[in-house]
Parts: structure tokens; C-alpha cells; sequence
């Protein structure tokens, strides 16, 4: 065989074998991405980063806690705005300062680690905050134009509109660890970890005095979020791991399954009572793709894990992609192929 037959059966020889192992190489996966900076670079799109080059890609960025950047078609969704967090956090890689765009925030409720800087990037920015009413008031109460501030209950006959797709407010229900495992847990942290600095202490009262700490969070403050494409695309948005309620379950009765649930982690700490909050999530919006969130803590506390919850969800449901990405690392979707689309809605 002469050399240039040679060179052309070994070129394809290696373009097949990249061909086959596309779907289980994470090398080859990274590779791909790189040709969109758009779902490669951990550069926020609210603070500067490049869009996906195709309108109907959704990037998605977590930035801790149940904080996510969703970028589609020209726009910025914020998912919660917690992120000047103080001194006894992890970095984020940016501060709430930075955030120069976005189109609209949805506050899922109103505690401290969900609001805290609502008012400031929204102000900048122009963007729509969207809260329960226990949130707005709290929002209102600060340094952002009332006209930007949208009030909604989640209990049906609402929506907010963008292009390309809807989004429906749904109240849930916020999380309640039982008392004897958080006084537990509580006692243990506080015996073996380093308690803040004076300093520290006093950046969290300030931080703090921008979030909300009101019983009515529990049973009307919680809001989830259906994002309904245009295209048949389904996202679920929860940033509190409480029980699912019946809004949520009718909603889910009208739209059948999602594509992607971005869902918290329970604050229960203990995996027999995480891994049943997760199930019952997992059952009641049955997504092709399952992102945690509210995870990740301050240093003197404890990371919430979600590798039980990914093997518990496996189990019951082999199919499903579990997905955990660090600080603004993208994970990108082609929302034309879809469940609606498959004829799996149902």
C-alpha cells in the first residue's frame, strides 16, 4: 500500500474512533464545547462573557447556592442574586458589582441567601426582580425603582413573557429540616469548627440585613419557577428543598415532564432525609436532567452531598442525567431537542 493510501485509511481510522467516543469521552466533549466560548469560558454573560453563537442554546451557570445564569437568544436570566456572600464563603470569581446585565431576576424567596443583592444588580441593570409578595416587600424597602419590582403568588393565572419563551410562577413550599437534627448538627459545628472573627460576625449582620426572616416564607413566600419554551424546551426552577406542593403538581399535570430541573438540595443534612426530598422532586417534574443546587456552604459548615442523591435517583430512574458543575462552569443545551419534541411529555 503506497503512503498517501496509508496516511488517509489512519486519518480515518482516528476521525471514527473520535466519532464513537463522543458520547463517553469527557476529552473529546471539552473539545467540542470549546467551538462555542459560549458554553466553554466560566465567564458570566451578565458580567461580560460571550453568548452561545445559536439563538435556541441555553447556558446555564451555577453560582452557588441556587444562584444560576441562564443566557438564550440574546438574554440574561437570574436565578436568585446572592453574591457579595462575605468572608466566611468560598469566592464566587465575581462580586454582585460586576453583574452588568440581565434581563430579569426571579427571587425563588426572600432569605438573605436569595435576595441579598437583588436591589443592586437590579437597579443597574433594569432588570425585572420577580418575587412573592413577603420578598417585594423586603425588595421595596431598598434602593430600586418600584416599576422594576413584579409581585406574584404562584397560585395560577400568571406569567411573564420573553422571547422565545414563558416563564410561570408556581408556589412551592419552603424546606424544614426536622429541630433535633439541625440543633444537632448545630452543637457539632459549632464544638468543632472556627467560629467568625468579631469583623466577620459584623459583615454578616450587614449582609444579612437584606434578606428576609419572616414565617410566611415557609407556606407563601417559596415561589418555583416553570420556564416553558416555545419550542417545547421544559425547565423547572426550585431553590428551596421542601415538600412539593399541589401547584406544583398541577403544573406538572398540564406540562407532563421537563428537560432540566434545577433543584436544592434539602437542609436536612442527613442522606435518608435528602435523598427522599430529592425522589420526590425527582418524581413529581421527571426530568431528563437533574442539576443541584444550595450544595456548597460558608467554611464553618457543611458542603450538603449530593452524590447519595445522584445514585438514589439513578436507581429509581436509570435514565436520568445527573449533572454538578463547579462555580461558573457552563453546561449548555440545544433546547430543539427536547422531551415535547420526542413525544415523551407525557
Amino acid at each position: 500500500m503506497n503512503k498517501p493510501h496509508t496516511v488517509l485509511l489512519l486519518y480515518l481510522a482516528l476521525l471514527g474512533a473520535c466519532t464513537t467516543s463522543a458520547t463517553t469521552d469527557p476529552r473529546t466533549l471539552a473539545a467540542a464545547q470549546a467551538a462555542d466560548p459560549g458554553c466553554s469560558g466560566r465567564v458570566l454573560v451578565s458580567t461580560g462573557g460571550p453568548f452561545p453563537r445559536n439563538a435556541t442554546t441555553l447556558a446555564i451557570r451555577w453560582t452557588g447556592f441556587t444562584n444560576y445564569e441562564l443566557v438564550y437568544d440574546g438574554q440574561i436570566i437570574l436565578l436568585d442574586a446572592y453574591f457579595d456572600r462575605g468572608s466566611t464563603f468560598p469566592p464566587l470569581g465575581f462580586r454582585a458589582a460586576d453583574v452588568k446585565r440581565a434581563d430579569a431576576i426571579l427571587l425563588g424567596h426572600g432569605h438573605v441567601d436569595h435576595m441579598a443583592d437583588a436591589a443592586s444588580v437590579g437597579a443597574r441593570t433594569g432588570a425585572v426582580v420577580v418575587g412573592a409578595p413577603v420578598t417585594t416587600e423586603k425588595l421595596l424597602t431598598q434602593p430600586i425603582p418600584k416599576e422594576q419590582v413584579r409581585t406574584v403568588t404562584g397560585r395560577g393565572g400568571e406569567a411573564l413573557r420573553f422571547r422565545g419563551f414563558t416563564i410561570e410562577p408556581v408556589l412551592g413550599r419552603h424546606g424544614d429540616p426536622p429541630e433535633n437534627v439541625a440543633k444537632a448538627f448545630g452543637q457539632a459545628l459549632r464544638a468543632t469548627t472556627t467560629p467568625p472573627t468579631a469583623e466577620q460576625t459584623a459583615e454578616l449582620a450587614r449582609i444579612r440585613e437584606r434578606g428576609v426572616s419572616d414565617p410566611r416564607v415557609v407556606t407563601e413566600g417559596t415561589i418555583a419557577f416553570l420556564f416553558k419554551f416555545d419550542n417545547g424546551f421544559r425547565l423547572m426552577y426550585r431553590n428551596s428543598g421542601g415538600a412539593v406542593t399541589d401547584y406544583e403538581r398541577a403544573a406538572m399535570q398540564r406540562v407532563g415532564r421537563v428537560d432540566v430541573a434545577l433543584v436544592a438540595v434539602s437542609a436536612s443534612y442527613i442522606q435518608e432525609l435528602t435523598v427522599k426530598q430529592a425522589l420526590e422532586h425527582a418524581r413529581a417534574y421527571k426530568p431528563d436532567v437533574y442539576i443541584p443546587g444550595h450544595h456548597d456552604s460558608s467554611y464553618n459548615n457543611l458542603w450538603r452531598p449530593t452524590e447519595p442523591l445522584f445514585q438514589a435517583l439513578k436507581d429509581d430512574n436509570p435514565s436520568i442525567i445527573t449533572v454538578s458543575r463547579s462555580y461558573r462552569e457552563p453546561v449548555c443545551f440545544d433546547t430543539e431537542n427536547n422531551i415535547q419534541r420526542r413525544g415523551q411529555g407525557g
